[in-house]
């Protein structure tokens, strides 16, 4: 019995394993490029809509990527991110380790003055890990109890395939997640107004402290030491991707992660989430990694071609329903009970499909009274589905209702209404000849 269910249960996770990705709705067009990303995902997040995506749901490597839920947890934390503390002895080996690792790192030290703020905006901008280690450090008093947090926030989340072995993602041993996972993680980074100023921000100065006492940046404000800046190339306005309206979010890279990136396009026409894992570690003819040339003409494309807009309105009628035993009107106009809001291609139309539950109304009709359904489609996709209703209220005549309802009897009441005049025509004529009688006889008396 017991091999019987281990086999099903193999043949349940062969299942899952191996079923198709779902198909986007959309494909980019030519002028968009194809992206080199092994993983795609691109959402538009006030609607839901997933316009595009591709191994969405394949496990990865995600290298520094790992760090939006590191500093997601200390911006949900209760932690003073102004307040300085030590860097402390214990953090001496895993510093070692990301060196020999030949990782990122801020420089930090054993011993020195710092804050949760500072390092945030570290881990973050530059993506260095010395940071996001110490980070992990001052919230849970050890790296692997911090990771434990990050698994359990991951899961709260809705992350089904993500596990995090360590705080940064240098190490990708155990460490990764799915370009539709991390869209979650970085939806709930965004929703954190502070986390999101730091996602959002091109640069910030490190201040002198007890280790760092020499200036490293040219004209630097008075008290600090060194300028660091976002690995964002969108939002730096000296590049030459740079859109005004790119918002974060984190990029990263390791040998087995491939180049990777989370960001975003926030205009009036929508909020637009991309993730492009994997991306090849090759620069383009401009200079700068395909990655963020792949992610620029995507979002191009989705913020030219989308917008978040009214599908329906609710003011505009569909059809019409008859009436019956009404004088007022034979016929009322049905509407969309509400409107529905959703994801609009601007050069593909939207197909209205109505489906009426009843062939006529009987008054009286009451405002409110639904009689079928809308639904909304655009490009085969379903935008949503409303029910139709009718907006005024409408007595009945009794004239009409009881007209139509003796109808079917109209003959025999007819005939009724005769043989009963004729009984009264006969009662009458001998009524009459009754008293022509009597005034005979009277007469002759």
């Amino acid at each position: 019995m017991k091999q019987r269910i281990i086999s099903l249960f193999c043949l349940m996770l062969a299942a899952v394993l191996l079923a198709p990705a779902a198909l986007a709705a959309w494909q980019p067009p030519e002028e968009a490029g194809a992206p080199e990303a092994a993983a795609v995902y691109l959402v538009e997040l006030d609607t839901g809509t997933v316009l595009y995506e591709r191994n969405a749901d394949e496990p990865r490597a995600i290298a520094s990527l790992t760090k939006m839920m590191t500093c997601l947890l200390l911006a949900e934390s209760d932690a003073d991110l102004d307040e300085t503390f030590l860097v402390p002895q214990e953090l001496a080996e895993e510093f070692w380790h990301i060196r020999a690792e030949d990782g990122a790192y801020i420089d930090l030290h054993v011993g020195e003055e710092t804050n949760l703020r500072d390092l945030m905006y570290c881990t973050m901008l530059p993506s260095t890990n010395d940071t996001a280690s110490t980070i992990a450090w001052r919230l849970a008093g050890s790296i692997d109890a911090f990771v434990e947090q990050m698994n359990a926030r991951a899961a709260q989340l809705g992350c089904e395939n993500t596990q995090y072995s360590c705080p940064h993602g240098l190490y990708d041993a155990g460490n990764w997640s799915t370009a539709r996972d991390l869209a979650r993680i970085a939806a709930a980074c965004m929703e954190n107004e502070t986390l999101r100023t730091v996602c959002t921000s091109c640069e910030w100065w490190l201040p002198l402290n007890n280790f760092q006492t020499v200036v490293r940046t040219p004209d630097a404000p008075e008290g600090m030491y060194l300028r660091i800046g976002s690995s964002i190339q969108m939002q730096n306005p000296a590049s030459p991707l740079y859109r005004p309206w790119v918002r974060g979010v984190k990029t990263g890279f390791t040998d087995a992660a491939g180049r990777c990136i989370v960001t975003m396009a926030e205009t009036d026409t929508g909020r637009y989430l991309l993730v492009l894992l994997g991306e090849p570690n090759r620069k383009a003819e401009n200079g700068i990694q395909i990655l963020h040339n792949d992610a620029a003409a995507l979002l191009d494309w989705a913020v030219a071609r989308f917008e978040v807009g009214q599908a329906l309105s609710a003011d505009a009628p569909l059809a019409e329903v008859p009436v019956r035993w009404c004088e007022e009107a034979a016929a009322l106009p049905v509407y969309p009970a509400g409107t529905l809001t959703a994801l609009l291609c601007a050069d593909t139309p939207v197909e209205l499909e109505t489906e009426l539950t009843c062939a006529e109304l009987q008054a009286p009709v009451a405002t409110g009274t639904q009689v079928g359904t809308v639904t909304v489609r655009q490009n085969g996709e379903v935008l949503g589905t409303l029910p139709l209703e009718v907006r005024r209220d409408l007595p009945r005549s009794d004239e009409l209702y009881y007209r139509e309802l003796l109808a079917p009897y109209r003959t025999h009441i007819l005939a009724g209404i005769g043989a009963v005049c004729l009984v009264l025509v006969l009662a009458l004529c001998a009524l009459v000849r009754r008293a022509r009688r009597r005034r005979a006889r009277a007469l002759r008396r």
